[in-house]
């Protein structure tokens, strides 16, 4: 087991003597079917030669017991739980690798550095198997450094700004196009001073939402106000306060996109706390159909997107991505739907239509 020096022989150097990559001796250790026979020789000889025997994650998962996959959510813990978009989307996860007997292991932090290394190493010791990312950055260190290794892994959501010959496997939503939808919505009602109350642009799925409010804007011939974006933040207390603020400044805003429901519910609290009525003085819609969308006061239009079966979708393509299987669509679209409820005012309307 020992080096002539006395060392502690490692899986580095099993790679030096085998003349490849630490990643692809450790998906030789761990049974990959997609390694060439040559490559797992090459492995085995040095391992027998150096008397190397793996740690114990690798030598469990050669014996078929450590079945994990890693679940990266860009958010610290105290952040991440607050929006139900990631405990839908476990559950939908959840629900595929429970049934084929794989664990889920999180992955939580808000440092982009701090995650990367943290989802390498992971992979690197055998820990997890595979990796379903939750959110995608434009230019994302962790997708880029993913997509130059060989592990296994999906994006849950849109990918830009990697380069790679590698495909990568990406399950989402048209978030465009929702938000085209339902601001064309507010649009049809009568709205032109339609404010967008979003997150970070660092985030893709944020500046997805951002083009298709500003393309309804225009495609309908109202002039996009830089003045009507405000950001959010990270905790509903944010949301509140850039409503706030934002009303204060634009008192002739009447509608507000939000781009989701848990802040579409803050922004709902602003405006009450201002003494204006929702829909009656500002309309308010969201994005995601949440549960609290259907039980909130009043309840929310907004776009429903099957988070669930976003999450059952990308575990499964990460399954079929262990044992080998080929994908022949490596990016997958599940359809969203407009839910027109009270808080647009198209209720008001239809029966203030019906009465006259």
């Amino acid at each position: 087991m020992n080096t002539p020096n006395n060392k502690k022989v490692t899986i580095k150097d099993v790679a030096k003597e085998a003349g490849i990559s630490v990643s692809t001796v450790s998906r030789v250790l761990r049974n990959y079917n997609n390694v060439p026979d040559e490559t797992r020789e090459k492995v085995q000889e040095a391992v027998k030669k150096l008397n190397y025997i793996p740690n114990i994650a690798a030598s469990n998962l050669g014996a078929g017991s450590l079945r994990n996959i890693g679940i990266v959510v860009t958010r610290s813990a105290e952040n991440a739980f607050k929006n139900p978009f990631f405990s839908e989307m476990i559950m939908g996860i959840g629900s595929v690798l429970e049934k084929n007997e794989y664990n889920i292991q999180l992955i939580m932090t808000d440092d982009i550095n701090i995650e990367k290394k943290r989802v390498i190493d992971t992979l690197a010791s055998g820990m997890i198997q595979g990796v379903i990312v939750l959110y995608s950055r434009k230019y994302d260190m962790l997708i880029q450094a993913l997509a130059n290794s060989h592990y296994p892994f999906v994006v849950s959501g849109r990918v830009d700004g990697i380069s790679t010959d590698r495909k990568i496997h990406s399950v989402n939503t048209d978030n465009e196009a929702g938000s085209f939808k339902i601001v064309s919505h507010l649009i049809e009602l009568g709205h032109k001073r339609i404010a967008f109350l979003n997150a970070s642009l660092e985030y893709i799925v944020n500046i997805d939402r951002y083009e298709g409010y500003r393309k309804a804007l225009i495609h309908n011939g109202i002039k996009h106000d830089n003045a009507l974006d405000l950001d959010c933040g990270i905790t509903f207390d944010d949301a509140k306060r850039a409503v706030y603020e934002a009303l204060n400044k634009n008192p002739d805003i009447t509608a507000i996109f939000c781009r989701d429901d848990y802040r579409a519910v803050a922004a709902i609290q602003a405006v009450n706390e201002l003494g204006l009525k929702v829909p009656e003085d500002i309309a308010i819609v969201g994005y995601n159909n949440y549960d609290i969308a259907s039980i909130s006061k009043p309840q929310l239009t907004t776009i429903n997107v099957p988070i669930h079966d976003l999450g059952a979708a990308s575990a499964q393509q990460i399954l079929d991505l262990i044992a080998g299987k080929k994908i022949e669509n490596n990016t997958q679209i599940l359809d969203t739907e407009l839910i027109i409820r009270d808080s647009c005012g198209f209720k008001q309307k239809e029966k203030k239509n019906s009465e006259v």
